[in-house]
């Protein structure tokens, strides 16, 4: 059975078996993070429960209050989980789609593409400051 860590937040809790052990909004896998991310760039609670009807006010608020409580914790995974970040941890590139769709490939998956295709790729380093 999971171990499900209760925090001093009472909708916000730690599991090691739920997004790798990130606070997340109990019932959900919704991260602090996530919340703490959108609130940084300029969503309100309002804002949130349009785009996550399921939650409440109340599960909103505590996130927020999670994140400005243990803002040091939430800014690293913040940091951790750009794409950037992600690319440079698991040594991929970014592949920009005609369609507007980018897809992310492996060092292998890379190696397979055409020529045309290998031009329009970044790795972490050469990534546009537009994806931060």
């Amino acid at each position: 059975m999971p171990t499900e860590l209760k925090t001093e937040h009472p909708y916000i809790i730690k599991n090691p078996e739920i997004c790798g052990g990130s606070p997340v909004i109990s019932g959900t896998r919704i991260t602090v993070r996530l919340i703490a991310s959108m609130v940084k760039s300029g969503s309100s609670a309002e804002d949130i429960l349009i785009g996550y009807p399921h939650l409440t006010f109340a599960q909103i608020h505590d996130a927020i209050s999670y994140y400005f409580d243990h803002k040091t914790e939430i800014e690293q995974e913040i940091q951790e989980n750009t794409i950037r970040a992600i690319m440079k941890r698991a040594n991929m590139r970014l592949v920009i789609g005609e369609s507007g769709i980018d897809r992310l490939v492996t060092e292998e998956e890379f190696k397979k593409l055409s020529d045309e295709e290998k031009e329009k790729t970044y790795t972490w380093d050469t990534l546009p400051e537009k994806y931060d």
